[in-house]
């Protein structure tokens, strides 16, 4: 029943993570690092060389992992070299060789890169105007996340049959799992250790860039990882899976518990962002269920609703375990987790809020001036914030920067119109190509109205935090491009031209049967 998420690829991923991040811990900040890197690097290269499509799936167990990508990171010739652009220069590297060697093939052609080319377009104007207009340096570390959709040469030269969209779905879900382990890892340690331990943690932790640990009331603390967006879409593919197959005893509490678990990574990561998408993603998935696949009746409906509030209380209970846990010694308290969450949720007056109201007047200012090409790449956008960090060295809270909020508007002060419009024609594009999942017209459909949830969480997640110009935002777009449609000839279809349809969608050319779901 589970083994499009949990078989023996994700327990694999899950055992590379959790290996690949004890050595890191080993060799933080010490010579072996650039070592390491190199190691890595060869091993990737000779990989992808053997198995491209596995050294794809490498690409995106490290990215949906690793919030930033600096598990791994040191300093080569001047140059910050990080763990995610050695997997890069890796995998672009080999599928190179593999071009010019003519073992695989790519085309420029293919119906699936035709809706990335506004966006590479608008990628290259930000480019190009920034480094006339601004700093050099802050240019290409504004823009350089775009670089990232290098990786559709190497996806659309991988002929993704079956088989292997399944270990595309599992290495997510090994992420999502990571990175779970991660944050309630954390909380535990930050709330039964004592300070010297913290230290070390957190210093890590911020070093590495894999997320930002912030002390609230109560002595604890908020575990927010970038990364925790690989959570949000495999809860998303999760929750239909489990509404449209029938389960029933061990299943159905594996499934309450695995969303539980998800589940109670979102709340203490204390994300309005994530809220915002989730509720957005869960009004979609709502929308589909009901628009294409109709429950048989209302005890089925009361029966799903029934266990995915039983998951929220899970993850409730095991948030407060955690924090409860009498061994080394507890810090934390119910209480102090209730005022946690509840202010967390209700209060629109704090720092972050007030700093980001702040510096949308001043963003508005720069679109203005130049609203149809943009200011480029590493355009700095001067404003006062709240944040006490700032006011320590800056007292009025003056603040410049080219990391700005407001993401829909910050991709218009920088590349102009066309980059919010190359976004969004994007979109246009990725849900018609999962229309015919979502419709039932190609199976699985959990899969399609996961996906679409999903795409419109992280659009809406968007609005406030900028993830859609983040290496895990675009590697998510680029993450669908193996499951799309790229056909448009689904009109209505006989029983046995479906089963062409399916099976030609999910890579096998002559099927002898119509194939599964369980085949994903």
């Amino acid at each position: 029943m589970f083994e499009q998420f949990f078989h023996k690829p994700f327990w694999i991923t899950l055992a590379f993570l959790a290996g690949f991040f004890g050595i890191s811990v080993m060799t933080f900040q010490t010579s072996f690092v650039l070592a390491l890197l190199f190691v890595t690097g060869v091993l990737i290269f000779v990989l992808t060389w053997k198995r491209l499509d596995l050294g794809v799936t490498v690409a995106f167990a490290e990215l949906f992992a690793n919030s930033h990508g600096h598990l791994l990171s040191t300093s080569f010739g001047g140059f910050s070299l990080s763990l995610r652009m050695v997997v890069f220069l890796s995998v672009l590297s080999a599928w190179f060789f593999l071009c010019i060697t003519k073992k695989v093939s790519f085309s420029f052609r293919d119906k699936r890169f035709i809706p990335f080319i506004p966006l590479i377009v608008a990628a290259f104007l930000g480019l190009g105007i920034g480094f006339l207009r601004n700093n050099p340096v802050k240019v290409f570390q504004d823009g350089n996340a775009y670089f990232y959709l290098a990786y559709l040469l190497p996806v659309l030269s991988v002929s993704w049959n079956g088989e292997k969209k399944r270990v595309l779905l599992q290495v997510l879900t090994a992420s999502a799992t990571w990175v779970g382990i991660m944050t309630l890892g954390l909380l535990f340690i930050f709330t039964h250790f004592p300070e010297w331990v913290l230290g070390h943690v957190y210093t890590f932790i911020r070093d590495t860039r894999t997320g930002e640990l912030t002390k609230m009331t109560g002595n604890l603390f908020r575990i927010f990882l970038q990364a925790q967006l690989s959570v949000v879409l495999i809860g998303f593919l999760l929750i239909p899976f489990f509404w449209m197959k029938k389960m029933i005893g061990k299943e159905r509490l594996w499934m309450m518990g695995m969303l539980g678990f998800f589940l109670s990574v979102l709340v203490i990561s204390l994300s309005r962002s994530f809220w915002v998408g989730a509720a957005t993603g869960g009004f979609v998935f709502l929308f589909c269920l009901f628009r294409y696949h109709k429950p048989n009746s209302l005890r089925e409906v009361g029966s799903k609703l029934g266990m995915i509030i039983g998951a929220g209380f899970f993850s409730i209970i095991l948030l407060v375990g955690i924090i409860l846990f009498p061994y080394p010694y507890r810090i934390g308290s119910t209480s102090a987790f209730s005022s946690l969450f509840s202010s967390r949720a209700t209060d629109v007056s704090d720092v972050a809020v007030s700093s980001r109201w702040k510096l949308l007047p001043a963003m508005w200012n720069h679109i203005e001036e130049h609203p149809i090409f943009g200011n480029g790449f590493g355009q700095e956008v001067e404003f006062q914030t709240d944040d006490p960090r700032v006011r320590a060295f800056s007292p009025d809270g003056t603040w410049r920067t080219y990391a700005l909020e407001w993401g829909w508007l910050e991709l218009w002060l920088k590349m102009g119109i066309l980059g919010p419009l190359a976004f969004l024609f994007l979109f246009g594009n990725l849900v018609y190509g999962l229309r015919p999942y979502v419709s039932g017209r190609i199976q699985p459909s959990w899969m399609g109205i996961g996906f679409l949830s999903g795409l419109v969480a992280v659009y809406a997640m968007h609005i406030f935090s900028p993830y859609l110009n983040h290496p895990l935002g675009l590697g998510f777009l680029i993450f669908l491009v193996p499951f799309l449609v790229s056909q448009p000839t689904l009109i209505k279809e006989t029983d046995s031209e479906k089963e062409k349809t399916i099976a030609a969608s999910f890579g096998n050319p002559q099927p002898s049967f119509p194939m599964r779901e369980e085949s994903l």
